[in-house]
């Protein structure tokens, strides 16, 4: 009757567990869609930001991925980039790679094109087919900001090969990289 008991008593606290993640989940879920339709601009970002310090793990990454994308709205690339260092953190897979290539893009803007153009050479790597034209068309611009003319026009090359709506672009960005 002991282990009936013991197990009865376990069975209750899990269920009372579960009930309560699943209400926080919900609650954290609410919160983030008020925030997203009432703030704007800064003030969005200061209340996501507040958000992350007390949100519930399965809530997290989606608060830091708004928060990354408001930051780089703002043109606070510096802050985005520690969000989206944060969102690799706490995802894996498609996500992750996602917020890596947001991470280079925000290293780019915020000046630092040799970091950006390391992590897109590792992505470049990685890329599926679907990734292929993003991937590329970021690796040239980390390219030219970290200064490897090569590196970007080779880039560039990959995407003249795809089918693309800025071809004429791309062609221009190849004759102006193979002039220098």
């Amino acid at each position: 009757i002991t282990a009936v008991c013991i197990i009865l008593v376990v069975t209750v606290a899990y269920a009372g567990y579960k009930a309560y993640a699943a209400k926080a989940e919900s609650n954290a879920q609410t919160a983030l869609g008020e925030i997203m339709v009432s703030s704007t601009g800064a003030d969005r970002l200061v209340k996501l930001d507040a958000m992350l310090g007390d949100v519930t793990d399965s809530v997290r990454p989606a608060v830091t991925l708004e928060a990354a994308q408001t930051a780089m709205s703002l043109g606070d690339y510096t802050k985005a980039q520690g969000y989206w260092e944060d969102l690799v953190g706490l995802t894996e897979g498609e996500m992750q790679f996602v917020a890596r290539l947001g991470r280079a893009k925000a290293m780019i803007l915020a000046g630092h094109g040799a970091d950006a153009l390391k992590e897109m050479k590792e992505l470049a790597g990685l890329a599926s087919a679907a990734y292929t034209v993003p991937v590329y068309r970021q690796l040239a611009l980390a390219a030219e900001a970290a200064g490897d003319k090569a590196e970007a026009l080779a880039a560039y090359k990959k995407l003249e090969g795809e089918d693309i709506g800025d071809k004429p672009f791309v062609e221009y960005k190849i004759s102006q990289l193979e002039s220098n």
